[in-house]
């Protein structure tokens, strides 16, 4: 047997209780367990590590275990925030939007009144006219998005879920 066999043995040990190996593996490292010492030494050690790993009990102290609820509470104020926050920026974007729509649509018509009085195509002043009456709603809406400052302080927020905390036990 070469090296290669025994690399391949010892990963396929590891593996086989993480997740599915095939059958043909299988069939190869029970031939291969079979004739080699080393890795069947290697085998045993390694199921009885795991067994004892597996014995023994795991508990997370009460500190850890408050520290990680309110870490998740805090998480779940952010993402209710950042959804409040979303959705507004959603309703300021349509109602800018519609505004500007209704200015485009008054601003048309006084600029082919304009147009006709200037001599100006019209071909060149309506889409001004409309690029220039959307533009704003649509620069503020990336204003309002690339600018996430909190609106609830985070050192409040802690104090606050701590207090409540504290007032459960």
């Amino acid at each position: 047997m070469n090296r290669s066999d025994h690399e391949r043995a010892r990963d396929l040990i590891m593996m086989r209780d993480v997740e599915e190996i095939s059958g043909s593996d299988v069939a190869w490292l029970t031939t291969h367990l079979s004739e080699c010492v080393s890795c069947a030494e290697f085998a045993e050690a390694l199921r009885l590590t795991t067994l004892a790993m597996r014995s023994q009990p795991v508990t997370a102290s009460f500190s850890l275990a408050r520290t990680t609820q309110l870490l998740v509470r805090q998480r779940a104020a952010q993402l209710r925030e950042r959804s409040m926050r979303n959705f507004l920026i959603a309703i300021t974007f349509c109602l800018g939007v519609l505004s500007s729509a209704t200015a485009t649509l008054l601003w048309w018509r006084f600029g082919s009144f304009i147009a006709d009085r200037v001599g100006l195509p019209m071909s060149m002043v309506q889409p001004a006219l409309f690029i220039a009456s959307t533009l704003p709603a649509v620069i503020i809406a990336v204003f309002m998005l690339a600018t996430a400052h909190p609106v609830i302080d985070r050192s409040v927020t802690m104090a606050l879920l701590a207090e409540r905390e504290g007032g459960r036990k």
